[in-house]
């Protein structure tokens, strides 16, 4: 559903210029190291990357079998993603963001603007390793009455967490995956991976 195009390829080098460290010694959200990393909030905090990130997700969105009627995710991976679409979507979707714990003053809430019941969503985060973001954002939503319709990542690590989600969630859609960056190619990590297919 994302096809390659100038702007895709844009984006793709902006990433491995500035997001993608490689021949690294890492530790990854899950406990797991790893010898490469992508440090998105480069990209999605950045006037030049943000608004391809925005054409390519609204490019999956425009493509779904059922449009969701927001947009939302686990803070803080989701957030300038989920607020840039916002601003752009046409028809106007909204957003939802999922806290870590509720707030603690106020409203008290765990998920900000929450909607009614039967709202149909796409949950969004930047990169998937083994999806526990996202399956966290995606439990608490449909706790909630939200309706699932999809998940759109920025990128795939490759690493399980897409097939997981898709099993327990919903399809899965990126606009990259480790694959796309040449930079990897010399990566211990890769070669296995392209070893074993």
């Amino acid at each position: 559903m994302y096809q390659k195009s100038e702007k895709s390829e844009r984006l793709r080098a902006f990433i491995e210029k500035n997001c993608l460290l490689a021949d690294v010694d890492i530790s990854l959200s899950t406990g797991a190291q790893s010898s490469f990393y992508f440090d998105c909030k480069k990209a999605t905090l950045s006037g030049e990357s943000l608004p391809l990130i925005v054409d390519g997700v609204l490019t999956i969105i425009n493509g779904l079998p059922e449009m969701p009627a927001a947009i939302g995710g686990l803070t803080i991976g989701a957030d300038p993603i989920v607020a840039a679409v916002v601003a752009q979507a046409w028809p106007p979707i909204h957003g939802s963001i999922v806290r870590k714990e509720p707030k603690k003053h106020g409203t008290k809430n765990k998920i900000e603007n929450q909607l009614p019941p039967g709202t149909k969503i796409v949950v969004i985060d930047d990169v998937i390793t083994s999806g526990g973001s996202i399956k966290t954002a995606c439990k608490e939503l449909i706790d909630v009455g939200y309706i699932v319709v999809g998940i759109i990542a920025l990128i795939d690590r490759k690493a399980g967490g897409k097939e997981s989600l898709e099993r327990e969630f919903a399809p899965v859609y990126t606009l990259f995956d480790k694959n796309d960056f040449p930079a990897l190619r010399s990566s211990p990590e890769f070669k296995t991976v392209a070893e074993a297919a």
